[in-house]
């Protein structure tokens, strides 16, 4: 037990008998004299101390005693008051506060301001905090504040920080503690951050050797243990605090501090609440640092905060360590919020993919909604951690699939049940699942095979249930947030699958479509490096597959779809070589089985199949200027999916609930994509092909107003039709379909605000309209179209770094934006909107190299820039400056 200092000044302090006489009123006026006299001496004023009196003469002598105290200490008292980001002002040699030499600031939180000083007494280092003079007339507050000197005086773990004394001098509050030489967590996060930023700057710009790359890696791989380390010691040091009925209630990065050695230290015990004195807290309150709250304190529910609190607080401490970004993002306080009470983190897996899977587990379950969801103690929490750096199983174990549906169901219960009906049968397959699988667990050896097929029975309803949810959730206006996190859900659970199944060499067929929707999966979500990378490892082991004659036709059908997704995502990184690798492989594969003709029973499936990788490999090809190639591949979808669409149609009334609407769908598609691409050579036949889309597109969409896929698909053809129109001199009749697609894109992202591609083809649609207007000399009316292409899709370059296409697209509307500020006569303007133009063409050209019309644009967009520097003179002629523009594609 800390025997206890008491400061031999105590019995001096004053205060209690110069309020004896107030009336609450009073001392409500009082505080907010001493204050403003306070921020006047801050700021360098002396206010008039006999005119505060004269105007408040029942506080006469009150006031004169506080002024007193306030002259003697001022540097002390009055250095309570800055902002918390104040720089720290040395103070004086000469301020004494008891036994206490202080120096200088060293931090400041929520209960008052921390100093380096010397005990002269015992000639030593400390640090003292201080409680705002103030303050004293919070009864409340000075009860806390001797709470946390209370509650730290009474812990003994080699991990808290130990208090020497507590005192009040002068009617300074004060306790002294340990000094700690070294940093608060949260700078060490700080500095790991801009390490991170200057390593990938390093990258870009190719000054960073192989060697440091490589150092650099070898850190990262080691550091995470470090950090779990910490929280191992941290988890002991809470444990121990709980034990003794103390509860932190403010755990994160800067209440933790490193010394030199790399001993973590947990301090500011200054929201702690013993267990013995629960009425310094009222129910309602809301104290503590909202980014790492537990939910049951987001809510100000007093009553419910125990340990478990601190184990949620540490644990997005240790998530923020490991990402470096925090667990709930968000710039004010009702977002963050919002965010603990309602979201999930984002799984520690997805963005730290090369951390033990167990990790994740852990610190999610410590991060649980439901406090009973988390530990019950810390010291398990710490246990679990130790497991996972040994590499032995925890006790925290991944939420199953029902579990998940369920606890998303409960918190969205009104987009809920407008899926309810495609969702009640997935959910009841679910369920059969789990209590097949809690069985199989009991089961011998011999049920072995029994408890396989279970599992692999229920993955197949997953499946089902996946892509129903999936698809029901796309066409509910304002549940993307929801279908997001119930992708990542099913995200999980495939990849769970995926490392259950990895090492059976009987189930490496399931393993490898299980990877295929692995990636997929993280396509949609963005996270494309991680997508590759899983459909390269489904493409690998159908590869391996095919070569021991160990896969029947069906399967290769799917072998085949992975190779063309593993191109899409290829393409979205910007490896076009490699993309068109993967392409001709899926084609090869897919014209044998559509070559057995009958004999196949999927061969109309491995025809479509065929038409969507020609369609795929065309834009492609469009995409590196290669027209004709790419219209000899467009063509040869349409010739495909045209006689499929007229035999399906005789066979049914309903075109738009039967297979021959999802193949003209897809033609459609594709006769928008020619389209595009004949735009400029040949803008007639471009204009015939929109049209016949654009008549597929609208009844499809009159029979299902609700369909936000073909609403989008639209959208790009009135686009195209708009283009076409314009390069032909039919100006009027261009911004008429432009007009018509703006309106449709702001129905649309109104409904779907967070869908990226909508956003993206509204930008573009305001973009093509300003490049008209411009061209008719209705410059007041093209400066407003661009300035709003730029309003919808500037957060796409943001949202989307990687994504060299959005990059370029959005660098290419700059650059219209900046030629039409040149028009109007504003260089300045027009220099800082080709600035922006370079800045976003040259993250495309970074991410894609190998794209020329990238580098082609930035070149232009260099020129452009060029042309309205003072240096330059405008020396380029206005002809040609046109000629550089190019339309956002």
């Amino acid at each position: 037990m800390v025997a206890f200092e008491l400061s031999t000044d105590e019995s001096q302090s004053t205060d209690p008998s110069l309020l004896r006489g107030l009336n609450d009123e009073q001392q409500s006026r009082l505080t907010k004299l001493l204050d403003e006299y306070l921020v006047g001496l801050e700021n360098g004023e002396s206010l008039d101390s006999d005119e505060i009196v004269r105007q408040n003469p029942d506080l006469g002598s009150v006031f004169h005693a506080y002024l007193e105290k306030l002259r003697a200490l001022y540097g002390v008292a009055a250095g309570m008051h800055p902002t918390l980001d104040a720089p720290s002002v040395p103070l004086p040699a000469d301020k004494q506060l008891g036994d206490f030499l202080l120096h200088h600031e060293i931090g400041r939180g929520g209960m008052g301001v921390v100093y380096e000083a010397s005990q002269q007494s015992l000639d030593r280092r400390v640090a003292i905090k201080l409680l705002p003079l103030a303050s004293m007339l919070d009864s409340n507050q000075i009860a806390r504040f001797k709470n946390e000197a209370h509650a730290a005086g009474l812990l003994q773990h080699p991990h808290i920080v130990p208090i020497h004394s507590v005192g009040s001098h002068q009617g300074v509050h004060y306790y002294a503690m340990q000094f700690i030489d070294g940093i608060a967590l949260d700078a060490w996060v700080r500095e790991r951050r801009e390490e991170k930023i200057a390593g990938e700057l390093a990258v870009e710009s190719g000054t960073s050797s192989g060697e440091s790359r490589a150092e650099s890696a070898e850190r990262k791989r080691d550091a995470w243990k470090q950090v779990v380390q910490w929280g191992i010691d941290i988890a002991d040091a809470l444990h121990v605090a709980h034990e003794n009925g103390v509860v932190h209630r403010d755990v994160k990065p800067s209440n933790l501090m490193l010394d030199r050695s790399g001993k973590i230290w947990v301090t500011d015990f200054g929201l702690a609440r013993c267990q013995t004195e629960m009425s310094l807290t009222r129910s309602g309150d809301v104290i503590g640092t909202m980014r790492y709250m537990s939910p049951e304190q987001s809510r100000g529910q007093s009553a419910l905060i125990d340990g478990r609190a601190d184990e949620y607080s540490l644990a997005a401490t240790l998530y923020e360590c490991l990402t470096l970004r925090y667990a709930h993002e968000g710039e004010d306080a009702a977002t963050i919020l919002k965010k603990i009470d309602n979201e999930e983190v984002i799984p520690l897996h997805l963005l730290r993919p090369d951390l033990p899977r167990d990790l994740g587990t852990v610190i999610a379950k410590a991060m649980s909604k439901g406090r009973e969801d988390r530990y019950e103690t810390a010291k398990e929490f710490a246990e679990d951690m130790d497991r996972v750096l040994r590499g032995e199983p925890t006790i925290a174990r991944p939420p199953s699939m029902s579990d998940r549906l369920i606890r998303l169901a409960s918190k969205h219960r009104r987009v809920a049940l407008s899926a309810a009906l495609i969702v009640t049968f997935g959910l009841v397959g679910s369920t059969i699942y789990n209590a097949k699988l809690a069985a199989a667990k009991s089961v011998s050896d011999s049920n072995l095979a029994r408890a396989t097929r279970s599992e692999l029975l229920a993955r197949g309803a997953i499946d089902r249930l996946g892509a129903q949810m999936a698809e029901s959730l796309a066409h509910i206006p304002g549940a993307d947030s929801v279908r997001r996190e119930y992708l990542l859900e099913t995200l999980q659970y495939y990849e769970l699958f995926a490392a259950e199944v990895k090492d059976d060499p009987a189930l490496r067929e399931d393993l490898a479509m299980t990877l295929a929707k692995v990636g997929d999966l993280q396509s949609e979500l963005g996270a494309s490096q991680q997508a590759i990378a899983a459909l390269k490892r489904s493409e690998s082991i159908y590869a391996e597959l095919a070569a021991d004659a160990g896969i029947n036709d069906p399967v290769r059908l799917h072998w085949s779809t992975c190779q063309n997704n593993l191109a899409q995502a290829l393409v979205r990184a910007g490896k076009l070589e490699e993309a068109a690798r993967y392409f001709v492989r899926a084609m090869t594969l897919q014209q044998k089985l559509v070559n057995q003709g009958p004999a196949f029973p999927q061969r109309r499936e491995a025809e479509v199949s065929l038409a969507t990788t020609m369609n795929n490999m065309g834009l492609l090809l469009m995409r590196t200027d290669a027209k004709t190639e790419a219209e000899s591949y467009f063509a040869k979808a349409i010739e495909r999916l045209q006689p499929l669409t007229i035999e399906l149609v005789s066979n049914t009334d309903k075109l738009s609930e039967s297979n021959a609407g999802e193949i003209a769908k897809k033609l459609s598609a594709v006769q928008s994509n020619l389209a595009g691409l004949l735009t400029e050579s040949d803008p007639e036949r471009a204009i015939r092909y929109a049209s016949q889309a654009l008549e597929s597109q609208l009844s499809f969409l009159q029979a299902e107003p609700g369909d936000a896929e073909i609403a989008g698909q639209t959208m790009v053809t009135l686009n195209t039709l708009g283009a076409a129109q314009s390069a032909m001199g039919r100006n009027a009749k261009a911004i008429e379909t432009f007009e018509q697609a703006i309106e449709m894109g702001n129905q649309v992202v109104l409904r779907w605000p967070n869908h990226p591609n909508y956003r993206r083809d509204l930008s573009l649609s305001f973009n093509h309209l300003g490049l008209v207007r411009s061209k008719m000399k209705s410059l007041g009316k093209a400066r407003a179209a661009f300035e709003k292409a730029l309003e919808v899709g500037q957060p796409l370059a943001t949202q989307f770094p990687e994504d060299a296409e959005t990059q370029s697209m959005l660098g290419g509307v700059w650059n219209n934006y900046g030629f039409l500020q040149q028009q109007l006569g504003d260089a300045g303007a027009a220099a800082e909107a080709y600035s922006q133009a370079i800045r976003l063409q040259s993250v495309a050209v970074s991410v894609a190299p190998e794209v020329v019309r990238y580098n082609e644009y930035l070149r232009k967009h260099r020129a452009n820039h060029q042309s309205v520097m003072p240096s330059a003179g405008n020396s380029l002629p206005q002809e040609e400056l046109q000629g550089l523009i190019h339309e956002a594609n």
